[in-house]
């Protein structure tokens, strides 16, 4: 069996239900999961691209990249990791996942949200002119999203 040992803090985690991803200070990410594998399913970004966040849920992980894409991996029962374009000119900010949804903050404020809406957690508000989200977090079944007038 595989073993990956960290010598130094130079990895960020994210830990779902039955797996662990390690997002490394050179932009590539190790899985850790259910299976006992090490690196599974989670290809090395190409062309000078890095990796830098990673989220983690039920059974899925959604890698935030260097160029502004999302990338998902894993379960996709709901359509959890049929993530969405960004849209021309536009990139991912920021991931956020809970069991079976994921929530991507967009570089123009707005929020994409995929997967499960058996709880309205995909249900993203309409924002008032001059608003934008600045923030995004998701729970097990729910989703918060923090607006730039602080509500």
């Amino acid at each position: 069996s595989a073993r990956v040992v960290v010598t130094q803090l130079d990895a960020m985690p994210s830990a779902g239900w039955s797996h662990t991803v390690l997002l490394r200070s050179d932009g590539r990410a190790a899985a850790f999961g259910f299976s006992g594998e090490v690196g599974k399913g989670l290809p090395d970004a190409e062309g000078g691209v890095r990796y830098i966040q990673a989220a983690t849920g039920l059974h899925h992980t959604v890698l935030l990249r260097s160029d502004g894409r999302a990338q998902g991996f894993g379960g996709n029962r709901d359509g959890e990791c049929d993530l969405p374009e960004a849209g021309a000119w536009l990139s991912y900010e920021q991931v956020s996942v809970g069991c079976s949804h994921t929530v991507l903050l967009r570089s123009d404020g707005n929020v994409v949200a995929c997967g499960s809406n058996r709880h309205h957690e995909c249900d993203v508000p309409e924002l008032e002119p001059g608003i934008r989200y600045v923030q995004v977090a998701a729970g097990a079944r729910h989703t918060v999203l923090l607006r730039s007038d602080g509500r």
